[in-house]
């Protein structure tokens, strides 16, 4: 069946039956700037009785729309607060990315497969033909959006495409995405993963496993989705968590029957633990007080439900701002 429109009017009516107090006659003007489905079926669930019986769903008693858009607004103020330091996060990485490879190949040479680690893994199910044709597809990846940005007149692009007739990898990796460059460092042979992964004191396995993470947390930041809940999802072979560290162990966070951390692995908290292992000091200290702030701020918003359950939603342990101290 076609799922029929609903007036603005009638979703109001709608959430009205279902407990949630939509009193004030403001809502209506932010339903219809803000969306019915962000606000409602975004940020509902923790707001939801799960006791009750019924056909449909029921809100807790007392629930006030407020609540809902509160911890919507939250979300968003999270996700500027996370895609700046991301941000720099992705920079920093690219920088060194580029400049090692290049003072080891060449400027131009990161079109070429024979400086890629082509070797088959022990734990790769796949022929060498088959590693091959992945650094192949990367690669044309790479070629693609030269031939994207050449499109668009890039200037600097054009300009060392025209001039030169390459691009320095230098110049070119500011329009690579974080998803590529991810790729790219996974393909290098180890001792360059070794060479970058120690400017930032971080072993391979440990970046390779960070710059998968972060991919997944900055898309989300950029397509704007729902970000402060958001778990990493798995992919076909492995589940997308960063590796176990001495973070972890120093906030004594619990752990499953697996003997993983049952927060900071594939959760928002994880990219918390990524930016004290990557960041300065001081961006890290302004990011984690930003963070907390915002939390601070939400907290004395929220009647039905307490930011305890939020904070756990957010894969965060209740001290997690000890973390600065470390």
């Amino acid at each position: 069946m076609d799922k029929l429109f609903s007036t603005i009017e009638d979703q109001i009516k709608k959430l009205d039956s279902r407990g949630l107090n939509v009193s004030d006659p403001r809502i209506k003007d932010i339903l219809e700037m803000e969306n019915y489905y962000n606000i409602i079926n975004g940020y509902k669930e923790l707001f939801i009785d799960k006791t009750y019986k019924g056909t449909d769903e029921k809100y807790k008693e007392g629930t006030d729309f407020y609540e809902l858009y509160n911890l919507y607004l939250f979300d968003r103020e999270l996700k500027n607060i996370f895609i700046k330091y991301i941000l720099e996060i992705e920079n920093n990485i690219k920088s060194v990315i580029s400049h090692d490879f290049s003072k080891k190949y060449g400027h131009d040479n990161y079109l070429k497969i024979f400086n890629f680690d082509i070797r088959v893994k022990h734990w790769e199910k796949k022929t060498a033909a088959q590693k091959i044709g992945d650094v192949s597809s990367l690669i044309a990846n790479i070629q693609r959006e030269i031939s994207r940005q050449l499109s668009k007149n890039n200037s600097m692009i054009s300009h060392n495409m025209l001039t030169y007739g390459y691009i320095p990898l230098w110049v070119l990796i500011n329009s690579l995405t974080l998803g590529t460059i991810s790729i790219f460092y996974s393909y290098l042979i180890d001792k360059d993963q070794n060479d970058i992964g120690r400017k930032f004191r971080l072993r391979p396995d440990e970046m390779t496993k960070i710059l998968f993470v972060l991919t997944i947390y900055r898309n989300a930041c950029a397509h704007d989705e729902r970000f402060y809940n958001l778990k990493a999802l798995k992919n076909d072979t492995k589940p997308n968590m960063i590796k176990t560290n001495s973070i972890h162990h120093k906030l004594n966070i619990q752990k499953d029957k697996a003997n993983n951390p049952i927060y900071g692995k594939n959760d928002l908290f994880s990219v918390v633990i990524m930016c004290k292992l990557i960041l300065n000091e001081y961006s890290f200290n302004k990011f984690v007080d930003s963070v907390k702030s915002e939390i601070d701020d939400l907290s004395g918003k929220l009647k039905t439900i307490s930011i305890t359950e939020v904070l756990e939603e957010m894969g965060f342990p209740l001290d997690w701002y000890n973390i600065k101290k470390i």
